[in-house]
This record gives C-alpha cells, structure tokens and sequence, in this order.
C-alpha cells in the first residue's frame, strides 16, 4: 500500500523526535523563554552588523552594499510616508524602522 520509503529509518527517526521541549531561564524571579531571548538577541546583532556594515565609508554615490542599505532605507521611508502622509511621516521613521527590520529579522 504505502512505499518502501515510509517505512524506512529516517521517519522512524523523525517521528520519534520531541516537540515541545523548551528551555526556560530563570532570571531575577522572572521566567524566561531561553530560545526566544537567544534568536532576539541573534537578531539584534545582525542588525546592528549590517547598520555599521551599510554606514562605514559612506560615499556621496553609494554603492555595493551601501547601495542595499538605502534601498532598504529607502522602502521603509516609502511605506511611511503612504501610511502616515507626507506632513507627519519624517519623526517616525527611526521607530517604523526598527520595527519593520526587527520583525523581518525575526521571521
């Protein structure tokens, strides 16, 4: 009925793997999600590699990788300045920013 490939040892394997174990930290009384805390921190520093990474040896005609972070830039300030109009858009943009690049790092 089903395939030889279903009953070999690599599902075997699979299906008896664990779902559900988590790592918890307790620190200063407060319980915490030792996995989530990691990937957070994992992404805040590429984030902050790739800012100093895009801002070093800034040049008046960008390019390379510089060219990529103003791109980037660039469409954050765009969605902005759709969302919020164009009188009001300008004082969010570091906070509409940080989010944006923090949830598409974390996904």
């Amino acid at each position: 009925m089903y395939p030889e490939i279903f009953y070999s040892n690599t599902f075997t394997v699979l299906a008896e793997a664990e779902v559900g174990k988590h790592f918890y930290w307790n620190l200063a009384g407060f319980l915490i999600h030792g996995q989530v805390l990691v990937v957070v921190w994992f992404v805040v520093a590429v984030l902050l590699v790739l800012a100093f990474l895009g801002s070093t040896n800034a040049e008046r005609i960008p390019h390379g990788f510089q060219n990529f972070m103003e791109a980037a830039v660039d469409f954050v300030t765009d969605i902005a300045k759709d969302q919020l109009g164009e009188s009001f858009y300008k004082e969010w943009i570091p906070f509409i920013g940080t989010l944006f690049f923090f949830i598409f790092g974390c996904n």
